[in-house]
Order: structure tokens, then sequence, then C-alpha cells
């Protein structure tokens, strides 16, 4: 079994069992979001030809479950897909100079990841909360040279309102792709996102 299956059957262990023990305090939600990414180089890219990417058009959606484990903090856990349009950029580098002749071209390839962060939430108030945690993310597609497969992390703060068991929210955060990437890449995708959906208490 790959990765991607152990880490679906994981949250499907933490679906059941916890939908077991605590109806009461469990909770899912469904989310959209958008977002401003930059595949950022680890190190500086010297010489000509291809000098870096740039995402474009990110989208992504999925899903989130949860359990409160009191009445500051709960759990969460969750499957996201994310695309976008990869564009790269060519042009000329060296170590005294800025970059040179930049021309960025049109989508030559599909970016696809999934995504599964496993996130800690803490309610500062009722309808204001942040939250954190580490991502297992799996690319899907696209070059091997800018590999996102690894470990991540996401930090956010979300507003969120609940008409007695439907609530809506809308999630701003932070993502850091490939932190502790499983192969040997030169660059970091970074996310400055906004999440919004609606969530249903059981």
């Amino acid at each position: 079994m790959n990765k991607l299956g152990v880490s679906i059957l994981v949250l499907l262990v933490f679906f059941v069992v916890h939908t077991s023990q605590a109806q009461n305090s469990f909770y899912g939600k469904i989310y959209y979001g958008i977002s401003d990414a930059a595949m950022l180089a680890k190190e500086e890219m010297i010489g000509g030809g291809i000098i870096g990417y740039d995402p474009e058009g990110f989208r992504e959606y999925g899903f989130l479950v949860g359990k409160e484990l009191g009445k500051k903090w709960a759990i969460e856990a969750g499957l996201g897909f994310a695309a976008a349009d990869m564009k790269y950029r060519l042009g000329h580098s060296n170590k005294m100079h800025s970059v040179q002749e930049l021309t960025v071209l049109t989508p030559f390839e599909r970016f696809q990841m999934t995504s599964i962060p496993v996130l800690m939430r803490y309610s500062i108030f009722p309808f204001l909360y942040v939250n954190a945690g580490p991502m297992l993310d799996i690319q899907r597609s696209g070059n091997s040279t800018y590999t996102q497969s690894g470990l991540g992390y996401l930090v956010g703060i979300a507003a969120e309102h609940y008409f007695n068991k439907v609530g809506f929210f809308v999630h701003p955060h932070f993502k850091r792709h490939a932190t502790i990437p499983f192969e040997s890449t030169n660059y970091n995708l970074n996310e400055f996102g906004l999440q919004f959906g609606m969530g249903y208490k059981f």
C-alpha cells in the first residue's frame, strides 16, 4: 500500500472511531479555496535557461472532519485537492547580477497535488479560531524537478458562524509544502490562501 493509501486509511479510522464515541462533539466541513502561490527556489539558480516556475490559477477543494477536545481545543483532519497551471521562467542569472531577460511562457503542464492535513485548532472567541499543523502532500502530476511530495505545514486563522447545526466559515492561511521532501528538490511551494465553505455539527 502506498503512502496515500495508508494516510486515507488512517483518516477513515479517525472518522469511524470518533463518530462512534463522540457524536455531540464531531463535525465535518467542505471547502473551496484560492491561493496566491509561488514556487520559491532554495538556492539561487545560476546560468541560463529555465530559472524558475510560476503557478497560476491555483485552486483547491476538500473536506475536513473534526472532534472537539473541550471548549477551546479541537483536532481536524481531512483530504484536499489542488491544481494550477505551471509556467516556467526563462532568463539568465549569475552571482553578481540579478535575473536578466526574464520571459514567462504559457502553461506547459498542469500541476496537481493531494494533501492530507492534521490540524490542531484553538478557539479565541466563539466565532474566531486559529489552527496549525502538518500536511502530507502527494504531487500527482507535473515536473519532477520541482516535486512537492513530502511533509509541509499550515498556519491559519478563521471566522465562522453556525445557525444551529449548519455553519459557514472563511479561513485565510499560509501553507508551505515540501518542508521535508520525500525526494530531492530545489523548490518549495508557498501559498497565501483563502478557503471558504460550510460545516455541519453532528
